[in-house]
């Protein structure tokens, strides 16, 4: 992808990339290596794929419409602000982040790389899993889910490509946060990020406009319910 930043690039003399995992219409994600600690991380960087470009020699990002560049700010600057929210969870079943930085003219976080796939990946390869797992794995998820609403924060996008399995299959984690809400203790919220929807899996009131304005744990149970199902 053109977009992208390219194999063996290095971030902040510390991160070099390895590939790209994904790509959002805010992000993309990729494969790296911590060469400090010698091991395997996941690199999501902020790129509006609709109003960004890269130089490919320098990999600065920047905006070619001057009308745009104070709402690419504005976004950046929400992303660098929830990245940091989340590096403030800590819990056995959250990604865990790791570093948060700013490099080539744009933001990234660093978080923990979960080696086994999502359930998305490991349903469509094998099929549904055994009751016995699947319970397991949604006493982990609701575990993770109070943890986060007794923080005040709705990940609003629960869904089983974002949750990853580790290679034993023992453990699953929730991913990507970039819907996620930072509520106040009033439970009116704080970051005002656009909500998009997971079809089937986003509950009624995330389809209306501004549908989801004040802090419901509802929406994330609602969401898990039908990632159970």
């Amino acid at each position: 992808n053109l977009h992208c930043l390219r194999k063996g690039t290095r971030l902040i003399g510390r991160y070099t990339i390895e590939g790209v995992l994904g790509q959002g219409g805010f992000g993309i994600t990729y494969l790296g290596i911590d060469e400090l600690h010698e091991k395997k991380v996941a690199i999501k960087e902020f790129f509006m794929k609709d109003l960004c470009n890269r130089d490919e020699h320098t990999s600065q990002v920047s905006v070619p419409s001057s009308g745009s560049i104070q709402q690419v700010d504005n976004y950046r600057k929400k992303f660098r602000k929830e990245a940091q929210n989340l590096s403030k969870l800590n819990h056995p079943n959250i990604v865990k982040v790791l570093d948060v930085f700013n490099e080539n003219g744009t933001s990234y976080y660093v978080m923990e790389y979960i080696d086994g796939g999502s359930l998305q990946q490991r349903v469509k390869q094998q099929g549904a899993l055994s009751e016995k797992m699947v319970l397991m794995y949604t006493q982990q998820l609701t575990s993770a889910l109070e943890y986060m609403h007794r923080n005040h924060v709705c990940h609003l996008d629960i869904k089983p490509g974002n949750i990853m399995i580790n290679n034993e299959r023992t453990q699953v984690k929730l991913i990507d946060f970039g819907l996620s809400k930072q509520y106040d203790d009033e439970g009116s919220q704080t970051s005002s990020t656009p909500v998009g929807i997971s079809e089937g899996y986003a509950p009624t009131e995330q389809y209306e406009l501004g549908g989801v304005s004040e802090f419901s744990p509802a929406t994330d149970i609602y969401s898990l319910g039908a990632t159970l199902f």
